[in-house]
């Protein structure tokens, strides 16, 4: 109640002094104060009932950081176009200037931010100490001995005091029904000497008449019941459901980017490819002339890799090496290793080796940031060796990743170091964003001239 109230009156104090600042500032006569006044106040409204709606005042929309973010500047953008709405159905467009509409959306969202984060914090603070109790429930639990202890601390986390608790026996995954009967009665008597607001039911889905018992038994309580999810089905309801009118499914593999996100990473893939390219052609035709007066043609560097679902392509690399390998049996590069030339430990060093790549970014083949491709040789081996490698090629490779920048890259000569880079890569893959591609290229350059994995 009290954030719903701060909205209001911060949504219609931006609304009122931008229009009188914007029209004092540039010396345009203001609208009539009472119109400005009903904008405002309209304006107020309107994102109390948009974040009403989206559940932003409960505890849950609240406590989760990017979800209060995002539902936040969703109804600002949702005040502002609907004020622009209401302003052309009322033919008041030429009342309020659009610079005093844009101002204050400009400047609404950073004012109403830290308030939400204000309370937000307030809020943690106040449920990791217990100190704030917004509902009590009865729990049951069937399940490991002293875990039930766990699921009360993260229960008190969250605002929610466990009155009274019945652990149900299970020997041998045999439930005895003298355990819950004895459960049931006393939750029953717990509600008769103090009532509580719900029945938290922790146990296996496959325990079936376990829970048929109970809800039976507890169908004399005119209380609501919850069964929270095992382990296993937790993952399998995380995923999207999909309704095909005659019955419900659930997402258990999630496609790794969406076709607006793979628009998205591509837009930005060719965008920078691009510039970089045509800042970087002088240095790259310098050391093209370079490498043909120190070893001659090719220039180039070319090996088969594999791309996404698995696609072979030919990488582009600026040849630093007396050999070209690109058979069954590839040699990693390692430390003062015979076959790199002078030259090419210098462009190696310093990845300027790997600028070529950027043709296999225009060409669609490689992304600038994902997993990094493997010499067919290597994926071949090491699909074998580790059971999750082939998932790597669930994305398009990069010219840089996610393991890259969390020190494994370069030579795998134990095979623990191909593991973790493999889980690193795993890890990119389900938790892409922008932000993060944004963020692994930043770290990239920093690391250009200081990676000790490279030679």
């Amino acid at each position: 109640m009290f954030l719903a109230t701060a909205d209001f009156l911060l949504g219609q104090t931006v609304f009122l002094a931008s229009i009188e600042l914007y029209h004092r500032a540039f010396g345009v006569r203001p609208p009539d104060i009472w119109d400005s006044i009903c904008l405002s106040v309209t304006a107020g409204l309107l994102l109390v009932a948009f974040m009403t709606a989206r559940g932003a005042y409960t505890v849950t929309g609240i406590l989760d950081d990017n979800c209060r973010i995002k539902t936040l500047f969703s109804g600002w953008l949702f005040v502002f176009f609907s004020i622009l709405w209401l302003a052309f159905l009322t033919k008041t467009t030429s009342t309020f200037s659009r610079g005093s509409l844009t101002l204050a959306f400009a400047v609404g969202f950073p004012i109403l931010l830290p308030g939400h984060a204000v309370l937000a914090r307030g809020l943690k603070r106040l449920l990791a100490a217990e100190k704030l109790v917004l509902r009590t429930v009865y729990l049951f639990y069937s399940g490991v001995p002293g875990k039930d202890q766990g699921i009360i601390n993260k229960l008190g986390q969250q605002g929610i005091a466990v009155c009274g608790i019945s652990s149900i026996e299970n020997h041998d995954g045999t439930i005895a029904a003298r355990s819950v009967h004895a459960a049931v009665a006393a939750a029953q008597a717990a509600f008769r000497n103090g009532s509580y607001g719900a029945v938290y039911l922790f146990c296996s889905w496959d325990q079936r008449k376990l829970i048929e018992r109970i809800l039976q038994e507890m169908s004399r309580l005119p209380l609501p019941i919850y069964l929270f999810a095992d382990a296993y089905i937790d993952r399998i309801l995380a995923g999207c459901p999909l309704h095909t009118g005659w019955q419900r499914a659930f997402e258990v593999q999630r496609v790794p980017l969406r076709p607006a996100e793979r628009l998205l990473k591509r837009l930005f893939d060719i965008a920078v490819a691009s510039l970089l390219l045509l800042f970087l052609c002088p240095l790259m035709a310098l050391v093209a002339c370079a490498i043909a007066l120190e070893n001659g043609r090719p220039v180039l560097f070319r090996q088969m890799r594999r791309g996404f679902g698995g696609k072979p392509f030919n990488i582009y690399k600026f040849r630093s090496m007396t050999v070209q390998e690109n058979g069954t049996q590839i040699r990693q590069a390692q430390r003062n290793d015979a076959r790199v030339t002078r030259l090419g430990r210098i462009l190696r060093r310093s990845n300027i080796d790997e600028l070529p790549q950027l043709f296999n970014v225009l060409r669609g083949e490689m992304s600038l940031v994902g997993p990094r491709p493997h010499a067919v040789a290597h994926d071949d081996t090491y699909s074998v060796i580790i059971a999750s490698y082939a998932y790597r090629h669930h994305v398009k490779p990069g010219l840089t990743g996610w393991a890259q920048i969390n020190g494994f890259r370069g030579e795998t000569k134990e095979l623990w170091r191909m593991e973790k880079r493999v889980e690193h890569d795993l890890w990119y893959i389900k938790s892409w964003s922008m932000l993060l591609d944004l963020k692994i290229i930043w770290k990239t350059a920093l690391l250009v001239f200081s990676d000790r994995n490279v030679y």
